[in-house]
């Protein structure tokens, strides 16, 4: 049944903006918190929870309100899922120093949070030091359109000062507010929804992740997958080190009982095994996973998909991990429409065998999924992926451009096919200082010089593959 979930809030700012201090202030004001000595578990999130009459510990009192908190240093996982196409968080408070004001890493969160296209808040923090100037906050906000309330603007703000502890109350109910406008839904009977927001491997526990359920319920001794791993949930515990059965919406958890170290931003299917390969084996028709780029464009592609062809799931949003996996076992083709496929599922896809295809116009795809109805559609030779890195500097050399890269996974080799954003090339040299060399390594950084040359800048990433 569809219900309030609690919001899940990540706090953005400039380095120093008292980021860390607030959210120190925040959990030692929960009654909470002071409860199994005081010591709270470092998983990365927390919960606090309020009534009208401020926070509370956390009970099942009715009139109780639950906040989820992501504790993670500089907020690296947020960044993560916008990259991967994902969403964690339902709101965030931008923290601004009131003696500072606007700086650069102010700017980036702006811009991350605008991104997201999830509501936020704005909390000027340091209010109580004599250097603080609130004017040229407003100001300097309005310059990155951020617009705050009463100031010719929608933007909610506070003012507040986490280091002496006052605001904090008030910090929460508007939060809140903002929430509560945002009107944040769940089913803990629905669909598993996770998202993991760090990760480790302990030399006790082995793989460990801290997840935060965002729909449905995850129990101990459900099968997951997770980066392509079977695993089987063998424990849950919170933030107050609590073992749990098992964990609703909004909830964080670390989960004990994985196979391999998950990726930070990673999303988790955790629907049986079984009876996937089951709705698989149901029929003999073609099974077929489709994605578009809005509801409208889907609606009119599912009216016309033809009688033997068994829909497993229908979408809106680029084609994930998830959607790979779910081809895996239920033996399905995936097809989109106006989307893309991300890096990570494209690599998944070539491990696992699994047909991708994306269009541009519908009635290509329609015709398409006749003949692949019919048998008649075939895969295409497929790219096999070697190495990826990031280009993070770039050298002159006799006219031309290198490209100082950093190998993040695989590697690069001389005379293996390249893309940089949609352009191909082909690695021509390799060198290592001054060294020529033919390959190079996850985690070397390197020289790379491309033959034909293709437009590139710091930033940039470069995938390195081979037809099969």
């Amino acid at each position: 049944m569809i219900s309030q979930r609690p919001p899940i809030v990540v706090i953005l700012g400039h380095v120093d903006h008292g980021k860390t201090t607030l959210l120190d202030a925040i959990r030692s004001a929960d009654v909470a918190s002071g409860e199994y000595g005081g010591i709270t578990q470092r998983i990365g999130a927390y919960q606090v929870s309020l009534n009208h009459e401020g926070i509370l510990r956390q009970a099942q009192d009715d009139g109780v309100r639950t906040i989820t908190f992501i504790d993670t240093p500089g907020h690296e996982a947020f960044s993560q899922m916008r990259c991967r196409g994902a969403k964690i968080a339902d709101l965030a408070v931008l923290v601004v120093a009131a003696n500072d004001s606007v700086m650069p890493q102010t700017a980036e969160s702006i811009k991350i949070i605008q991104e997201a296209k999830i509501p936020y808040l704005v909390a000027i923090n340091k209010i109580d030091l004599p250097e603080a100037n609130f004017d040229k906050v407003v100001k300097d906000l309005a310059r990155h359109n951020v617009l705050l309330e009463t100031y010719g603007g929608d933007v909610p703000f506070i003012k507040i000062s986490a280091k002496n502890k006052t605001g904090i109350k008030e910090l929460l109910d508007l939060i809140k507010l903002v929430a509560d406008l945002a009107d944040i839904k769940a089913d803990p009977q629905g669909e598993l929804e996770l998202a993991v927001i760090e990760s480790k491997l302990d030399k006790a526990r082995g793989p460990v992740a801290t997840v935060i359920v965002r729909n449905g319920t995850l129990k101990i001794g459900q099968e997951i997958v997770l980066d392509g791993a079977k695993s089987k949930v063998r424990a849950l515990i919170d933030y107050l080190g609590k073992n749990l059965p098992e964990a609703g919406p909004g909830t964080p958890v670390e989960i004990l009982g994985l196979t391999k170290v998950p990726t930070i931003g990673s999303s988790l299917q955790g629907e049986a095994l079984q009876k996937l390969s089951g709705q698989a084996n149901s029929s003999q028709n073609l099974a077929l996973i489709l994605k578009a780029d809005a509801l409208g464009t889907l609606e009119a592609i599912v009216a016309k998909i033809p009688e033997n062809v068994d829909l497993l799931t229908a979408g809106t949003g680029e084609i994930t991990e998830a959607d790979i996996l779910h081809a895996k076992t239920t033996k399905a083709i995936v097809l989109g429409f106006n989307i893309k496929v991300s890096p990570s599922a494209t690599k998944l896809a070539e491990t696992e065998k699994v047909l991708v295809r994306t269009y541009k116009i519908i009635y290509e795809l329609l015709d398409e999924l006749k003949d692949a109805a019919a048998g008649m559609l075939k895969p295409e030779s497929t790219e096999e992926i070697l190495g990826t890195g990031e280009i993070i500097a770039e050298f002159p050399f006799e006219k031309l451009r290198v490209a100082g890269v950093r190998v993040t996974d695989g590697r690069l080799a001389r005379g293996d096919r390249v893309r940089i954003k949609d352009q191909e090339s082909r690695i021509k040299q390799l060198r290592i200082g001054k060294e020529e060399v033919n390959k190079v390594e996850k985690g070397r950084e390197c020289g790379v010089l491309l033959d034909p040359q293709v437009d590139f800048k710091p930033g940039d990433g470069i995938i390195c593959y081979r037809l099969t």
